[in-house]
Order: C-alpha cells, then sequence, then structure tokens
C-alpha cells in the first residue's frame, strides 16, 4: 500500500501516519465507525456517507431500538443504540425524527429504577466481557447516555435527573466507580468519564469529582512510567484516559502528557492503516482506529485537512 503522508501544516505539533487509513476503514468497517470518521472530516457528502447513514437507518428493529454491533436479526442493544443515537445526532439528523424518537423512546424504557441502565438481557455477551453485564446498571452506559441528553438538550427530563442521582449513589466508598454495580474496584476509564460528565452539573470541587481527578492523574503517571519502559502497542491501553473531542474538565488540550500517549499511538499504527487492541486477537479494529483518528484529530496531532487528503484519495480509487 502506498503511504500517504499528512499535509503538514505551519503548526510544528501535527505528525504524519505510516499509512492511510482509510482503504481499512472503508473496506472492513461497519457503518457507524465509518459514518462517525466521515462526519469528523467534513466528508458526510460522499457517496459513503450517504452509503453508511443510510446503512445505519436500514438496521433500526421495529421496536426502535438497533441491534448489538449492528448485527441483523439480533435484539436491540442499550449500547449500541445510544451509540447511534449520538452518530446520528452528530451527522446531522433531526432529533424531532420519527427515528430518533423511537429509538430514544426505546432506550429510556430500559433505565431502571436505581437510575442505571444495563444491556438489553436479550443480548447474549461473551463471559470475558466483564465490564458490561445484562443484569446490573454499568456506570458508564448510563454517563454515556446522560451525555446524549446532554446533546439533545434534554437535561431537564426525569430521566436525567435519576442518571445523576444513580452516579452519585454509585460512587465507591473509597472513590470512583467499577464498570458495574456490584463489582470491586474502581475502573479508571469509567471513573474519568464519569468524573468529567459529573464536574459541571456538581461542580469542579465536588468531593466525587476531585477523587475521580486524582484517580485520573495517578493511573495517567502510572501509564507514562509503564510507556516510558516499554512499547505499548495495544490502543486501547493509549487511549483509554484520552477524550476523543474536547474541551473536557480532566485535562487540558495542550497537556504534554497526553501529547506523549498521542504520539506513541501514531508510532504504533499499522501497515494497514489500523490500529489494534486487546480484544481484536492481533488483528486491526474498525472501531478502535476511529476512536484513535478522533482523538488525535481533536488534540491537533493530525490536521483535519490531511485526513480529508487521504479520504479523497481513496475515494477516487475506489470510483
Amino acid at each position: 500500500m502506498t503511504n500517504i503522508h499528512v499535509v503538514r501544516q505551519s503548526l510544528s505539533s501535527t505528525m504524519e501516519l505510516k499509512a492511510n487509513p482509510f482503504p481499512f476503514i472503508l473496506s472492513k468497517g461497519d457503518p457507524l465507525p465509518i459514518l462517525q470518521i466521515l462526519t469528523s472530516i467534513d466528508r458526510l457528502g460522499t457517496q459513503p456517507g450517504f452509503d453508511n447513514l443510510a446503512a445505519v437507518i436500514s438496521l433500526q428493529n421495529k421496536d426502535g431500538g438497533f441491534p448489538r454491533n449492528l448485527q441483523k436479526n439480533q435484539p436491540s442493544s442499550v449500547k449500541t443504540t445510544y451509540r447511534v443515537l449520538r452518530g446520528l445526532h452528530n451527522a446531522g439528523v433531526d432529533k424531532h425524527s420519527f427515528l430518533m424518537i423511537s429509538a430514544l423512546d426505546w432506550l429510556l424504557k430500559w433505565q431502571e429504577i436505581d437510575g442505571g441502565w444495563h444491556e438489553n438481557i436479550a443480548v447474549k455477551l461473551p463471559e470475558w466481557m466483564t465490564w458490561e453485564s445484562t443484569s446490573q446498571s454499568v456506570t458508564w452506559y448510563t454517563c454515556q447516555i446522560g451525555k446524549l441528553l446532554q446533546q439533545l438538550k434534554m437535561q431537564n427530563m426525569r430521566a436525567f435527573k435519576k442518571i445523576i442521582d444513580f452516579l452519585r449513589k454509585s460512587e465507591l466508598s473509597s472513590g470512583g466507580w467499577s464498570a458495574v454495580v456490584g463489582l470491586e474496584g474502581a475502573d479508571p476509564d469509567s471513573t474519568t468519564g464519569i468524573g468529567d460528565f459529573l464536574a459541571p452539573i456538581l461542580g469542579r470541587k465536588n468531593p466525587a469529582v476531585s477523587r475521580a481527578r486524582r484517580m485520573f492523574q495517578s493511573t495517567l503517571t502510572k501509564l507514562l512510567d509503564k510507556l516510558g519502559k516499554e512499547r505499548i502497542e495495544d490502543a486501547y491501553e493509549l487511549t483509554h484516559l484520552v477524550f476523543e473531542t474536547q474541551p473536557n474538565l480532566m485535562y487540558q488540550r495542550d497537556d504534554e502528557r497526553i501529547r506523549t500517549l498521542l504520539e506513541a499511538l501514531v508510532k504504533v499504527q499499522r501497515k494497514n492503516g489500523g490500529w489494534f487492541t486487546f480484544y481484536s486477537e492481533g488483528k486491526s479494529d474498525v472501531p478502535i482506529t476511529v476512536f484513535s483518528l478522533q482523538a488525535l484529530l481533536s488534540h491537533g496531532i493530525l490536521s483535519k485537512h490531511a485526513l480529508q487528503i487521504m479520504c479523497d484519495s481513496t475515494l477516487k480509487k475506489l470510483q
């Protein structure tokens, strides 16, 4: 594959990719991650943009939800439905459309009495996927649905208030949040995201937020120490403390520690243009590749123009 390098901007902070990621993404990806990256680089108006938007919409189940991993003839999934709703909203789909309303109605019906969400009991989760559950509320699902309601300007809903109450009550006595209610020990990923979500609502000096920030700082320090001693190739490990969009309340966009992680991420891009993670069995994975590109883009490591050139080049070859 011919490498297509990022066109350097006047800013010296941009970096080069080893390979164009779009042939891999467009040939191997499901409709949602393709829609996400094309939206991020303003290429939704292309033929693949239209095709993948239409493909996502076509997969809506009759009950209003979307099937797990967008696989046809599968039960509607809480996780996939909130991700699709965020993707469609970012792509400009009217929140008042039947598509969005029916999906949101299905999602809200799954809120538990405690205010949280878990995966649909009809979905079969792998035994090793301990950070999700079909019976106990999943803290980071709940946080992501809270962010969705914020995007949709629906913070005044009773469901949103229940989310805040749930997250306040589910904080561990030692600080932080487990991925699933009932699991022992705080999960750094969940804690980072929840702390950032709660900060503008409860205040930056709120004790729960302060504890989350301390955990983030501690986990980040340990990760950087590890990176200083060995090469980390797992994209998830390098990005699990990084937000795909800016701004956030855990760190500044120009934080040199985050830049160190993202520079390492660029260096471990694979020859086929993708990145891999621990659950992809040694193969490049489209969702983590798209997340990596979004993080690199939002932090100024890559330029949008450079990615547009890569995408346009790929689309031209596919014509």
